[in-house]
């Protein structure tokens, strides 16, 4: 799933909200408080309440620029990135891409048929979230 679209904020306010997002995630999952600079490369297990279980691995948070993660489930792999690129002083071209990978097939077809029933909700909510971290930087 790719999604562009154009936000009325600096890209370093935005890139700033999602690393803010990241560390308190590691804090919350791991009980240890850790620098935006050990981001690249930094791999946690992160729980939720349902049980589940996955690895997290930063792949790469370039200020300003990029962040991407991998997220490793027992049967997916999710690959995430957002590319921030301004525009001009107050807006930014966010380009955020997710790819999944199935590890076996009977979760890849479970993943055909999520995508296609609620793929668009996906997008959706991806893109009322981005605007309410936009909305953020003026308030």
């Amino acid at each position: 799933m790719k999604i562009s679209m154009t936000l009325d904020a600096p890209a370093e306010f935005l890139y700033h909200e999602l690393i803010e997002s990241a560390l308190e995630d590691i804090r919350s999952q791991v009980g240890k408080k850790i620098s935006w600079r050990d981001l690249p490369g930094y791999t946690y297990e992160k729980k939720w309440s349902t049980g589940k279980v996955a690895q997290m691995h930063i792949d790469s948070a370039t200020p300003s620029q990029v962040y991407g993660y991998t997220m490793t489930t027992g049967d997916q792999e999710f690959v995430v990135e957002y590319r921030l690129e301004p525009k001009n002083e107050r807006q930014t071209q966010l380009e955020y891409s997710e790819d999944n990978h199935a590890k076996d097939a009977k979760a890849g077809a479970n993943q055909r048929i999520g995508t296609f029933a609620f793929g668009w909700l996906h997008k959706r909510r991806f893109k009322k979230m981005a605007r309410k971290m936009a909305e953020q930087y003026y308030k």
